[in-house]
């Protein structure tokens, strides 16, 4: 399956939509939850390209863009706009991309994944209308964030992401304890797999994999074409994911880019 740019930031603006709205011009997409300015993920410039005035005026465009907003500059070059110039003209302005190397996977099988449960039993769980029906899957997700200071801003987050009806929840338990959590969005012919957490307690006992494959088999069950996920490079979670059939699609698809004091 080829690789479409336009089709994954389209995705991305519908994942991110549980918290932000996206505004779209010819020259930039803007993410923005000012709820949450601190979360990058949902306050941010995508799909940059320059319509013909040149890659600095583009730049220059989108800067002044969310500075009138009162966004921190956040910006994410992907390949089209680094081909046009867009990516040099803003690290000329003093923008630097951060490290890390990030890889978009993809699943291309037809089948899912087989996977030992080991006693392990996964839950779908209803999104969260004020009942308290997702605390238990938010609880998880939330297990192992041990910063108070960005706590409350991950619970938002998790909160958010409870409540959007896109968004099917899975719960892992063993032993009658819930040990694990992942969720699947699914728009538009495509699933993507995202949330993943596991008790630090009951890793490596096939947690992960077997909420992966539960989300794969339903992500796949629905017709989707694609189910995808995203992942550290080198990190645990992309041998896990590797082992279950995910190849690397991408890496760095887009690019963040930040002044270096922010």
């Amino acid at each position: 399956m080829k690789l479409s740019l336009d089709r994954m930031i389209e995705q991305e603006s519908l994942y991110l939509g549980m918290l932000a709205t996206t505004l779209k011009t010819e020259r930039a997409w803007y993410l923005s939850a000012p709820g949450r300015p601190d979360w990058g993920d949902a306050n941010r410039a995508l799909r940059l390209r320059d319509t013909g005035h040149g890659p600095e005026a583009t730049a220059h465009e989108v800067l002044d863009h969310l500075h009138r907003q009162g966004m921190r500059a956040v910006v994410d070059v992907d390949a089209i706009a680094e081909a046009q110039g867009i990516g040099r003209a803003l690290r000329q302005i003093g923008m630097m991309p951060v490290i890390g190397r990030w890889l978009l996977m993809r699943y291309p099988h037809a089948t899912p994944p087989e996977v030992s449960a080991q006693g392990i039993t996964i839950s779908p769980i209803a999104n969260e209308t004020g009942r308290g029906e997702a605390k238990a899957w938010i609880d998880v997700v939330l297990s192992d964030e041990d910063d108070a200071e960005t706590l409350p801003m991950w619970q938002d987050v998790a909160e958010h992401e409870a409540a959007y009806p896109p968004c099917r929840l899975y719960l892992a338990s063993l032993d009658g304890r819930p040990v694990g959590a992942c969720s699947l969005f699914l728009a538009e012919g495509c699933g993507r797999i995202d949330s993943m957490v596991v008790r630090p307690e009951y890793r490596r006992r096939g947690v992960a994999s077997a909420l992966v494959a539960r989300a794969v088999t339903d992500s796949l069950a629905t017709g989707a074409d694609l189910t995808y996920l995203y992942t550290e490079g080198g990190g645990a979670g992309a041998a896990v994911y590797a082992k279950l059939g995910f190849v690397v699609w991408e890496i760095n698809l887009m690019r963040r880019h930040l002044f270096p004091t922010d």
